[in-house]
């Protein structure tokens, strides 16, 4: 094992937070490594590949050619008891080529300086008493390790991630908190249009829900996400085949990808002493939806501000790095405590309430504007649909925020 020279900063995945953060600091001038445990980015893609609209995702990546797989200008909900709830919303996002977005963000984060090394996964954290001040990386196609010094350490290893543990930042994941998700790519599907899909209830989708989201040219992404624990012992691919049944029978499926979305509360911390976590690694991605592409992006430029100011100073103190912390709840991080709360609420009521609830959110005025769903409006909406819901609410928003 050979030591490398050091970096100002090393992130650990090249998923869309990762190559953001490493691309806005590069850009300051600091000397960034960007490891990737897969050898080809993007790939396989896990993901419903929808993002917001273009004035919001714009300030990340040119959205062109290929790049956009789809405009999305509107909202079907079908309520468990098959009630269809249809909203206009031009403009609204698009689905993307997922495996082309992130590709292009690390070149981004080449192209600004830094260094990206594919097939090297870290492998643990090294740590000065009780700072981070490196990482350990193992060389997979060699099957080497090695470390690598480093002022921080930037985790954005997503939903498997590791290195938010091992800097103390969260623990295991309770059941609940992981979703189950299973998709395919199907062609010769009719769609309302451009709209995206969602399919509520617990025959196709218990504690989530089923999606449609247009690829173009008779083309969509097909998936469930489910609650585990009142999924009655069935798997997600056993869910999403009956929705597929249900849904788009002649449909022929392409590409089939499975695997795990966070809908846990938001982290107390971000950082500490030498390390930051960032995407879906550090629960930032919506609890209501699971989306998280733009949230992760925004998350890498606040955390990208805070490194370079620390490493300004001379200091990457859990203190110093802690703005990001403050920004992240300021802002988007406060926006996911009340989506986190009305997902806890809405997606575990029997489907009956679901159905006259849904029915209540489509007609209240306020909850929806041209960038979508204004989640605390949606709370408030929520607990004046149904007063019985307001103790099961309180308890939500007054349960402790410790770790995860």
């Amino acid at each position: 094992m050979t030591e490398e020279r050091h970096f100002d900063v090393a992130v650990i995945g090249a998923g869309p937070a990762g190559s953001r953060t490493a691309a806005q600091v590069a850009r300051k001038g600091l000397r960034v490594l960007l490891l990737e445990k897969r050898p080809r980015i993007g790939w396989p893609v896990r993901c419903a590949e929808a993002v917001g609209p273009r004035e919001i995702v714009e300030r990340y990546i040119p959205l062109e050619g290929p790049l956009v797989s789809s405009p999305i200008n509107g909202v079907l909900v079908v309520s468990p008891d098959g009630c269809r709830l249809e909203r206009a919303m031009p403009g609204i996002g698009f689905t993307v080529d997922r495996e082309l977005f992130d590709r292009r963000l690390a070149e981004a984060a080449v192209s600004a300086g830094a260094e990206l090394r594919m097939s090297h996964q870290a492998t643990a954290l090294l740590r000065e008493k009780t700072r981070v001040c490196g990482l350990r990386a193992k060389d997979l196609a060699r099957g080497s390790e090695y470390d690598v010094r480093a002022s921080v350490v930037v985790g954005a290893d997503g939903v498997e991630s590791l290195s938010p543990r091992w800097a103390g930042l969260k623990g295991s994941y309770r059941p609940e908190e992981i979703f189950s998700c299973a998709e395919e790519l199907i062609e010769g599907i009719e769609v309302l249009g451009s709209f995206i899909e969602f399919h509520l209830g617990s025959r196709f989708a218990p504690g989530g829900y089923a999606w449609v989201f247009p690829k173009g040219e008779g083309k969509a992404n097909v998936g469930v996400g489910i609650n585990p624990l009142l999924a009655r012992g069935r798997r997600a691919v056993d869910y999403l085949n009956t929705f597929i049944s249900h849904r788009c029978p002649g449909g022929r499926r392409t590409r089939f990808v499975a695997g795990g979305c966070v809908v846990a509360r938001g982290l107390p911390a971000l950082a500490a002493d030498g390390f930051v976590a960032v995407g879906e690694a550090a629960n930032q991605n919506n609890p209501f939806s699971g989306g998280g592409i733009i949230n992760a992006l925004e998350g890498a430029d606040m955390a990208a501000s805070a490194i370079a100011a620390a490493i300004g100073k001379g200091s990457a103190s859990a203190k110093d790095l802690g703005v990001y912390t403050r920004e992240w709840r300021r802002s988007v991080g406060k926006s996911n405590e009340a989506f986190y709360h009305a997902a806890r609420i809405f997606f575990n009521l029997p489907d009956d309430e679901m159905s006259r609830m849904a029915a209540r959110l489509a007609g209240a005025p306020g909850i929806f504007d041209d960038k979508g769903i204004k989640p605390r409006a949606m709370v408030r909406a929520l607990v004046a649909a149904h007063p019985r819901l307001l103790i099961r609410f309180a308890g939500h928003w007054l349960g402790g925020t410790g770790r995860r």
